[in-house]
């Protein structure tokens, strides 16, 4: 906060806080101030706290060069910048300076940060975060119970095309294809009929994401995926066709690629404590070696 000295004090309003009176004054935004003085306090202070006082220049930073035309939100600051140095101030006359004193508070919160900042820097040379197949497949068959799926999900082509479309039937059979030939005939057709499509058998769907996304609706979700694979929705003058390649049921074990990500960051953050742990150590039992840590209490 920007401290400004003047050797005229300004003195328009003055409050009680509890015992003390702890001066207030407001430079811009009283509704007694002309134009004038609006212009004048354009580099100057706006608002006052004993000794303490607000410039324009931090209302700039904060809310932009016409930061003047923001008076509700620049009023709503001041006012609890105001009450916050009001309350600083009168606790700075009331409290003793026993309770005053926070050092030991900011020494250990000083050592927090000078070791954390310490461990970054050597966990920065340190760490890696490359990750073997092995290690994804280990750590997953180790920890099968933390991968429990907690819904239906699947995997799934869809197209939306005309319901009157020439090709309507085609589309039908040629989304089920098992082939890398049909595959082709089938995207040649979608590309030749401009029609909207997404198949991608690598990406796992929720089920009730699908459903928000395409109005289709499973009279018995897992019953449905048990025994079909097919089925459409009519949505207006079109239709959505669907073909569920896979799924995986709720409560079952979510398949190894959907979790990869996930089995990654765990792996990489167990690495990370290991390290932090041994970094500790090192130091510790470094310090006890060349006699920087003595200690006098012996039970």
């Amino acid at each position: 906060m920007i401290v400004y000295q003047t050797h005229k004090k300004l003195k328009i309003k003055a409050f009680q806080f509890g015992r003390p009176f702890v001066l207030i004054t407001m430079l811009i935004f009283n509704s007694c101030s002309s134009e004038a003085e609006l212009e004048n306090s354009q580099d100057g202070p706006v608002a006052q706290v004993g000794d303490t006082y607000l410039m324009a220049s931090e209302l700039k930073k904060l809310f932009g060069e016409d930061w003047r035309k923001e008076k509700d939100e620049v009023k709503n600051y001041i006012r609890i910048w105001a009450k916050e140095k009001a309350v600083a101030s009168e606790a700075e006359k009331v409290l003793s300076d026993e309770d005053k004193d926070f050092s030991a508070e900011i020494n250990s919160y000083k050592n927090s940060l000078l070791k954390y900042t310490y461990e970054q820097k050597m966990l920065d040379t340190s760490l890696s975060f490359s990750v073997s197949e092995t290690e994804i497949l280990n750590y997953f068959n180790l920890n099968k119970e933390n991968f429990e799926l907690k819904e239906n999900i699947v995997k799934v082509r869809y197209v939306k095309v005309p319901k009157n479309h020439k090709k309507f039937n085609s589309l039908r059979y040629m989304i089920q294809y098992k082939d890398s030939l049909k595959k082709e005939k089938f995207f040649r057709l979608i590309q030749k009929e401009n029609i909207f499509c997404v198949a991608n058998d690598s990406l796992w769907y929720k089920l009730d994401d699908l459903k928000n996304l395409i109005p289709f609706k499973l009279y018995n979700d897992e019953h449905f995926l048990r025994n079909y694979q097919y089925t459409e929705a009519p949505d207006g003058d079109y239709v959505w066709i669907l073909f569920f390649t896979e799924n995986r049921l709720k409560n079952g074990l979510s398949p190894l690629d959907m979790v990869r990500e996930k089995i990654i960051a765990i792996v990489v953050n167990q690495r990370k404590q290991e390290l932090i742990q041994k970094l500790s150590n090192t130091v510790y039992n470094k310090a006890l070696e060349n006699e920087e840590i003595k200690i006098y209490f012996d039970e």
